[in-house]
């Protein structure tokens, strides 16, 4: 489990204190953005903090942030948070705070591929190994090798599994259909919006919705166009896989009474927000607990 230190200056510093009045909010308001830019950073932006060719509407996306995205990134700029190189944006002193973590993540990963590659080799070697024996044998010792295949190391190609190789659907096709009415539904509310121009992984997350999760076609096609009409679900709802995860709930509230779709907690939420909310604390719980670490002199 990885963990970065978050001091307690942070609240007070004069970074803080700087970027806050800049903004107008709240310094703790402004304290939980920093953090979200910065967990996102963690698996999105490589050793060197550089936010390479992003705009400051997707900085802003990036760090939750509700309000003007330009006068965000200006602030931040201004705060010293994040650094402006000529026009090239780059988050302060990122290589000191999350560099080295970031590092070490790739390292391992390369280890990992190199373990696997090595487990491959052997493997396919044994499998080599034992068919030039089977082939060595007389006839009659072969009848009780005939039509099995030793160490098979292929996947199974009757389990479903997103580590298989993604298959290919044709434009008429009902899944990739499905991820074209998703894309243009998107589209239609932001034409800025990003999405992948390359739909098969979408097809093939609709694929399974339909055989694994046994949804209807066009019932899935309707939810999408009433999730993107919707003012909540439209900023959530921005891939086949999160509009999968989230059908079950999107199906209860398209078709509940309209007088109790949005009804307001105590707490000023809806309760499709509220769902949201806490799936997203349940997921952060589970995931490592990552702090940044700013010092006085950051």
């Amino acid at each position: 489990m990885a963990w970065i230190e978050s001091h307690q200056s942070l609240s007070r510093h004069r970074k803080t204190l700087k970027t806050a009045g800049r903004l107008s909010v709240d310094r703790h308001k402004l304290i939980g953005h920093l953090h979200e830019l910065w967990w996102w950073a963690l698996d999105n932006v490589g050793v060197d903090g550089k936010l390479t060719d992003m705009t400051p509407f997707e900085i802003g996306l990036a760090a939750q942030w509700d309000g003007d995205h330009d006068e965000f990134v200006r602030a931040l700029i201004d705060g010293g948070f994040i650094d402006d190189h000529g026009g090239c944006l780059a988050l302060h002193d990122w290589y000191d705070y999350a560099g080295k973590l970031i590092e070490r993540r790739l390292e391992e990963r390369e280890r990992s591929r190199r373990r696997r590659q090595q487990a491959k080799k052997k493997a396919n070697k044994k499998q080599e190994e034992t068919q030039k024996t089977t082939k060595k044998q007389p006839t009659v010792d072969q009848r009780s090798t005939v039509g099995t295949v030793p160490n098979r190391t292929v996947p199974n190609q009757t389990i479903d599994s997103k580590d298989n190789v993604a298959k290919k659907f044709d434009d008429d096709s009902i899944p990739m259909r499905l991820a074209l009415h998703l894309k243009r539904e998107i589209l239609s509310q932001d034409p800025n919006t990003r999405v992948p121009d390359d739909l098969t992984n979408w097809a093939t997350e609709a694929d399974r919705m339909m055989r694994l999760d046994k949804r209807d076609p066009q019932e899935a096609a309707n939810l999408m166009t009433w999730a993107q009409n919707d003012h909540f679900w439209r900023a959530n709802i921005l891939s086949m896989g999160k509009f999968r995860k989230q059908y079950d709930k999107l199906k209860r509230q398209a078709t509940a009474p309209p007088q109790t779709r949005q009804v307001v907690g105590v707490n000023g939420e809806t309760a499709a927000e509220r769902l949201l909310r806490e799936e997203i604390e349940r997921e952060r719980a589970e995931a490592d607990i990552i702090d940044i670490a700013w010092s006085e002199g950051g």
